[in-house]
């Protein structure tokens, strides 16, 4: 029995067991009746932050429904069987729409008439948000599995107290890949028994400039390999090359190791994800701010390609308007003004919604960073969707950060990555 038939039937089989067990042990104060509508979201997040950020306003919302948190990692997929052999199949469940969601274990369905029935105005959403989730659906039909409620944002934070030693000017926003190695350049040295660097890339986002290019990356027909031979992928490597090749920057102290906010502080510009904001500005002391991530000089403004996360309706749910309504209170200005509060990214285009962002810790503190930076850039479109290409990104990280770390130039190593992910490809199209 393949994998999407035997999920099916575990899953009914098992909402069967447990309505006949509902009615023969009813008791006569089990059957007092319940108006609330109770729906289980699956989200990998503890009970505070999920009170803090859903069910408390869901609560007040909608007095008639109870939103539960379903604990578990929804990416998990051996995860997920076991939570559904013991009875347990939420209603709404946040993952990026995949094939292996969709059509492998026909878990998500489809919400296009739930948008229409509802009325929802996908409009609200910020520009490429929603065509990127289209052309996430592995059926090549368009269609839309959830409402996008937060979105990977990135920054370039910087120190001020090593401009201040240099005597360089603060980032400004729009800055260019190219102005920004510059002033790294200028900003690695050592002062006072300190080896100052330049600047570095988060090594879990080294990727950051790859993403704001959308190089289409297989042949979503016959999987050849297609990034490795588009010009732009050697523009991306020849960047980390420059990066990588500033005297100083490779210098390593494992007692005492680099840090932008931790360890030594010596990192003068940080690109990373724009929720570290809130998690920065508790740290004693330290002053920093923030500007928009830098951009190719051929395509100002625009931000790396990231694909929402996803709040979608689950094809067992027995309640799919009411987790729409859920989720389209989510998404509304009222529920994405909750969500930046705590630190959320929003995906509406609303600046009073950005101007919230972070505000449960920062309103703490009086320094006024620059924390609209990261929603003034558009995102990048994702190319093309190919099944081939769902392990591309994580992949592409990896070996960038192995890059930096080597002493290879950028023809060379773009080759064996060629070679590595066409291999990759036929052990994909291997279990097909």
């Amino acid at each position: 029995m393949n994998k999407k038939l035997w999920l099916s039937v575990l899953i009914i089989g098992i909402c069967s067991i447990l309505f006949l067990s509902g009615c023969t042990k009813k008791t006569g104060k089990e059957n007092e009746k319940d108006d609330k509508v109770h729906l289980k979201m699956l989200i990998a997040v503890d009970e505070e932050v999920f009170k803090n950020r859903f069910k408390d306003q869901i609560s007040e919302a909608f007095p008639d429904i109870n939103l539960e948190l379903m604990e578990g990692n929804p990416a998990d997929i051996n995860e997920l069987q076991e939570l559904f052999a013991k009875g347990d199949v939420p209603d709404i469940i946040t993952v990026a729409p995949s094939a292996e969601y969709i059509e492998d274990l026909d878990l998500l369905m489809p919400i296009d008439e739930l948008i229409e029935k509802h009325k929802f105005d996908l409009g609200i959403f910020r520009e490429g948000i929603v065509d990127d989730l289209r052309t996430y659906d592995p059926t090549g039909e368009g269609h839309l599995y959830g409402l996008p409620l937060e979105v990977g944002m990135t920054a370039m934070y910087y120190n001020k107290d090593i401009f201040d030693k240099f005597g360089e000017d603060y980032p400004t926003d729009g800055m260019t890949w190219d102005e920004v190695v510059d002033l790294a350049r200028k900003l690695t040295d050592e002062r006072e028994g300190i080896q100052y660097k330049g600047m570095q890339i988060l090594n879990w986002a080294t990727n950051i400039p790859y993403r704001q290019l959308s190089i289409p990356g297989t042949d979503p027909e016959t999987g050849e390999v297609l990034f490795a031979d588009d010009p732009l992928t050697k523009q991306y490597f020849d960047l980390l090359a420059s990066i990588r090749d500033i005297p100083g920057m490779q210098e390593k102290d494992e007692d005492n190791p680099d840090g932008f906010h931790e360890n030594k502080q010596n990192i003068a510009m940080w690109i990373a994800n724009a929720t570290h904001l809130p998690l920065i500005a508790p740290v004693d002391g330290f002053q920093f701010d923030m500007v928009t991530t830098p951009v190719w000089k051929e395509l100002p403004n625009i931000g790396p390609s990231a694909v929402a996360l996803s709040f979608n309706i689950t094809k067992h749910s027995k309640h799919p308007n009411e987790a729409f309504k859920v989720m389209a209170h989510l998404a509304s200005p009222e529920g994405q003004k909750v969500l930046s509060y705590v630190g959320s990214p929003p995906t509406i285009e609303d600046t009073a919604i950005f101007d919230e962002f972070g505000g449960q810790i920062l309103d703490q503190y009086e320094s006024d960073y620059n924390a609209r930076a990261p929603f003034t850039q558009k995102l990048a479109p994702v190319p093309p969707y190919s099944k081939y290409d769902e392990p591309l990104n994580g992949f592409m990280n990896g070996k960038a950060n192995e890059f930096l770390e080597s002493n290879e130039d950028s023809v060379t190593f773009i080759r064996k990555l060629k070679d590595e992910y066409e291999t990759m490809v036929k052990e994909m199209q291997g279990k097909e």
